[in-house]
């Protein structure tokens, strides 16, 4: 029993070491990247299956040797070890198994969303290439405008000074006859 509790201890430590997401900082500040984090998971979920293995296996040969010796009390404690060791193999690799399912499905979340991210970005800059050409034309308007305005009013202006000045020679010749 206190064998289950250790691996589902470990198995539940796996799980959770490889499904978190949060970046993790030692004293250098150095970030562990998720494939570091998948690396330690493996490794760690690997040595869970090699260890409950090696049990099946010593307990499978204390049973035989318990068989072989024809001692009926210890070939039920040896029964009782083997069917316990194959109990804590089995749930070992089906945490392996859930833990695997799991890292894909994280996986391909993480794939969903990069592309979701990307196809938001690519969006975010369509609409700001067109709010920058919109700002563009609006400006060269305003600014033709500008100019139109100015030119009319430079050409009103000089007009008026035009009509001033032939008022002023008529006026200095009516003067002068």
């Amino acid at each position: 029993m206190k064998k289950l509790m250790l691996m589902a201890a470990v198995a539940g430590t796996i799980v959770a070491a490889s499904c978190n997401n949060s970046a993790k900082h030692n004293d250098t500040e150095t970030e562990i990247t998720a494939e570091e984090r998948l690396d330690d998971a493996h490794d760690s979920l690997q040595v869970a299956l090699d260890k409950a293995e090696e049990q099946v296996n010593q307990a499978k040969a204390d049973l035989d040797a318990a068989i072989e010796r024809g001692d009926k009390a210890a070939e039920e404690r040896a029964r009782e070890s083997y069917n316990e060791a194959n109990t804590l193999w089995d749930k070992t690799k089906a945490t392996a198994r859930d833990a695997g399912m799991k890292i894909e499905e994280g996986a391909n979340k993480a794939v969903d969303a990069t592309k979701d991210a990307a196809k938001a970005t690519g969006n975010a800059l369509d609409r700001a290439y067109d709010k920058t050409v919109d700002a563009t034309k609006n400006a060269a308007d305003a600014t033709g405008k500008a100019i139109d305005n100015a030119v009319k009013k430079t050409g009103e202006t000089a007009n008026k000074v035009a009509d001033d000045a032939e008022k002023k020679m008529e006026d200095l010749k009516k003067r002068n006859d």
